[in-house]
């Protein structure tokens, strides 16, 4: 797939959709059930699998927008702008206590 071309507002959304979906995946496919009730760890790549193909298409494209967002984020950091790098929370997790719904918060 070719470069993405930034968009905050479709990175935001497929963020959302994607933690939605990796729920709903844990909470509903026999084979992860019983993977995670027997203490196995569960590797993304297995959730992707599970995962339509359009979903897998559309992971791909997140996963570019993700890959854009890191590297403005560590540009941003190295310039002295943005939102600091904080050692637990990466540059932008917020902490529970914000006043943003926990809903609208990215990965």
């Amino acid at each position: 797939m070719e470069n993405t071309p930034w968009d905050a507002d479709r990175y935001k959304e497929l963020n959302i959709y994607f933690r939605e979906k990796i729920q709903h995946l844990l909470s509903t496919d026999p084979h992860l059930q019983k993977q995670v009730s027997a203490g196995k760890s569960v590797q993304l790549e297995e959730l992707v699998e599970s995962m339509t193909l359009n979903d897998q298409l559309l992971w791909e494209e997140f996963l570019q927008l993700d890959q854009q967002k890191m590297h403005q984020d560590l540009q941003n950091h190295l310039e002295g702008k943005g939102d600091p790098l904080h050692d637990q929370s990466g540059f932008y997790r917020h902490a529970k206590n914000d006043q943003e719904d926990d809903e609208n918060h990215l990965w």
